[in-house]
Parts: C-alpha cells; sequence; structure tokens
C-alpha cells in the first residue's frame, strides 16, 4: 500500500503534466499565413527569421530590401498581435529557381514552417536571371519555438 505522501506526490505529478500539456489533447493545426509579395534583393545570406518586434523587422527588411525605385514601403506588422517568419537561401542561378514557404503548423511544443526549394529540372528552359531564394510571411503571434523544415522531410 502506498503512503499518503506517496499518492499526493503522484497526484501532483499528474496535474503538472497536464497543465504543461502532457495530457495528450493538443491538436497540431495549420496557422494561416500572408505572404509579403516583393521583389527581394538578391543575396548570398543564409539564415532563417523569427521576427516578433519592429526592430527585428526592419534589420531583416534591410537586408533582404527589395532594389526598386522607388523605394519600397516595408509593410507595418502590429507584432502585438502578428509575427513574421521567414528563410533566405541565397540565390538562384536562373529563372527556374524558387523558395516558397508552404505551410505553417502550431505544434503542442513549437511551430514548423514547412518550406519548398525549386531546382531546374534537366533541359529546362530558364531565363538567365540571379534570383533570390528569400521568403517571409505574416502569422498570428505565437510564442513558440520555430523549426524550419524542407516540405516533404
Amino acid at each position: 500500500m502506498r503512503s499518503f505522501t506517496e499518492l499526493v506526490s503522484v497526484a501532483v505529478l499528474a496535474a503538472s503534466l497536464s497543465a504543461c500539456g502532457g495530457s495528450g489533447t493538443f491538436q497540431p493545426r495549420d496557422v494561416p499565413l500572408a505572404r509579403i509579395a516583393a521583389m527581394w534583393a538578391t543575396t548570398d545570406l543564409r539564415q532563417i527569421y523569427s521576427i516578433r518586434t519592429d526592430t527585428e523587422w526592419h534589420n531583416a527588411w534591410q537586408a533582404h530590401e527589395p532594389p526598386t525605385t522607388p523605394s519600397t514601403v516595408r509593410p507595418t506588422i502590429d507584432f502585438s498581435k502578428s509575427m513574421v517568419v521567414g528563410l533566405t537561401l541565397g540565390s538562384g542561378s536562373n529563372g527556374c529557381y524558387g523558395l516558397n514557404i508552404r505551410r505553417v503548423v502550431e505544434e503542442e511544443t513549437r511551430l514548423r514552417v514547412e518550406y519548398a526549394v525549386s531546382t531546374p529540372p534537366v533541359g529546362a528552359g530558364c531565363t538567365q536571371a540571379i534570383v533570390p531564394l528569400t521568403d517571409f510571411v505574416v502569422l498570428e503571434r505565437i510564442d513558440k519555438p520555430i523549426a524550419f523544415m524542407r516540405a516533404g522531410e
């Protein structure tokens, strides 16, 4: 027979697991996103972005600011309600290359950002232009760690 102290310890442990999401009732969900459409600058950067402040957004924008005349205005984001996630994998050597954030999934302990990289098929006729492999999306603010994964992995 278990002592009262052991029973209380087990009850506290069970309550703690339930309170931190350990009950197994969390259901992953797709998070709606809006793509930030811009003609990004070409770059050699390879970086992921989890942007939750205007300062972070300003810094990321400066690194990838579209080289347009007149200058493209940086979109205003309400970081009390939203966040920006993005990534850059440098530049592609022709117009058949591309990068696209496909979906964001909220899991129990993290956000999973799935992205796809397009590469030219053998023998494809591609424009001879260096293209940026950069993508940013806006979504609701969720303060969890973020994991970037290539779609299908």
